[in-house]
């Protein structure tokens, strides 16, 4: 089997995602208009005083960290070593990691941040 690469000149590229990110906009926005958010009661003095409050799903495995590390490495450096990890990955020759090594690592901060997020949603 030959890998055969095709060069793709970068304004159609750009064009295409372009294109592909407008797309994503207006179904997520067509999707927001449809179905309404489930959001609690405004705090206050109506609020029992016993609620446990938790972040939107996406921040949830956050806020897991939060709870068994200290502000500044669960809230800040860790996220921020993920993060900038994930956007060095198109980089991996500047990075001098195998594909393999690369793929897994993405793989291991994938799985670990669904798992805080479903152990935050379900303790």
């Amino acid at each position: 089997m030959e890998n055969h690469s095709v060069k793709i000149p970068r304004d159609r590229l750009l064009f295409k995602e372009l294109i592909t990110v407008l797309i994503a906009v207006i179904l997520l926005s067509w999707l927001a208009l449809l179905f309404s958010a489930p959001l609690a009661a405004p705090g206050g003095e109506l609020t029992p005083a016993g609620t446990a409050v938790t972040a939107p799903w996406i921040f949830v495995s956050l806020q897991v960290l939060l709870g068994f590390l200290p502000p500044l490495w669960g809230g800040v450096l860790l996220p921020l070593t993920a993060l900038s990890f994930l956007v060095l990955l198109p980089l991996e020759k500047g990075l001098h990691l195998p594909p393999r090594i690369s793929t897994i690592i993405f793989a291991v901060l994938l799985v670990t941040g669904a798992a805080l997020t479903v152990y935050g949603v379900f303790r």
